[in-house]
Order: C-alpha cells, then structure tokens, then sequence
C-alpha cells in the first residue's frame, strides 16, 4: 500500500452528497473524512439529564475550553451553562452571561454572531447533571456597562463582558 494511502479501517467517516448532472442523471460523492461531522440533531430528550461527557461527544465538540460553549475547529455546536454562573439560562428569553478572562469574550463574540440554532445545556446545580432544554437561537448580545452592571452578583458574578440573549424554538 503506498504511504499516502489510507486503509477503509483509517477513515471512520463518510459525507454523501447527491447532484442532478447536466445530463439528468444522479451524481454521488463520498467524501472521506477523519473528523466526525457535526450532528443535525442531538440525540437527546428535552428534559432528560446528561453527562457533560455524554454532550460533548454526542454534538461532536472536541475536548477543549471553553466548556460553555462545545465547539469544533472554531464552530460553535452547542452550549452547557450553569445556573450558577448564568442564573437567567432558563429563562425567557434566555440569557448566557460571558466572563471576562481569556478566551471568554472571544468565544462570547463568536456565539453572539452565530446564526443557525443551538442545543442549549442546563445546569442545575453544581456537580449535577445537564438537562437538556432544546434548540436556541441567538436573538441579540449586549455589551452595555449598565446592563451588565445590574446582572453582576457577588462574590459568585463579579465580572461579565458580554450578555447573550437566547429564543427558545418550538419543539418540532
């Protein structure tokens, strides 16, 4: 086998895409792979408690912080907030309260410019499982000193630099 081939056992994963040729006739690619795509949907149940683990691996995001946000070669594809540090999570609308250590904020600009609609992760208490609570979008992000200030919650909140705010979609 030559060196720059693989073995079938080397690529785990295959993407198909179909195309209508000039011709009418159907075309398939497959193209190969190492890395897993990302899921369409998370195999979980709204409701239902997760392993943060059991998340991660399920959504695709690889084993790097920072944890709130599972992500994938810069692509955000889920997220995972604590009541503790974002206590406003399950509410309406949601809110994800980004601190201000690095690499915090970067990852709070890239989540607040994210367009497509995100499984969102709760937890409850600390130690605890997460629940599942559905597809969010983002729905606006605020810098504001003011708004900040009144979301700050010592000693637990001291430092925010950015508020996201999140919709709840409906169950399809």
């Amino acid at each position: 086998m030559p060196a720059h081939s693989k073995s079938e056992h080397d690529l785990q994963f295959c993407r198909v895409e179909c195309a209508l040729t000039g011709l009418r006739a159907v075309g398939l690619l497959c193209a190969m792979s190492d890395n897993p795509p990302a899921p369409l949907s998370p195999p979980h149940v709204v409701g239902e408690g997760y392993d943060f683990e059991t998340i991660r691996k399920a959504l695709g995001g690889q084993q790097l912080p920072p944890n709130f946000v599972i992500h994938r070669d810069g692509v955000i594809l889920g997220l995972c907030v604590g009541l503790r540090w974002h206590p406003l999570a399950e509410s309406d609308p949601a809110e994800v309260w980004v601190g201000r250590n690095d690499p915090l904020p970067k990852w709070g600009e890239k989540l607040a410019a994210t367009t497509s609609p995100l499984p969102v992760y709760v937890r409850r208490e600390e130690g605890g499982k997460w629940f599942y609570t559905g597809w969010h979008e983002v729905t606006g992000s605020s810098t504001e000193l003011n708004a900040i200030k009144h979301r700050l919650k010592p000693p637990v909140i001291t430092n925010i630099s950015r508020i996201i705010f999140l919709k709840r979609l409906p169950v399809a």
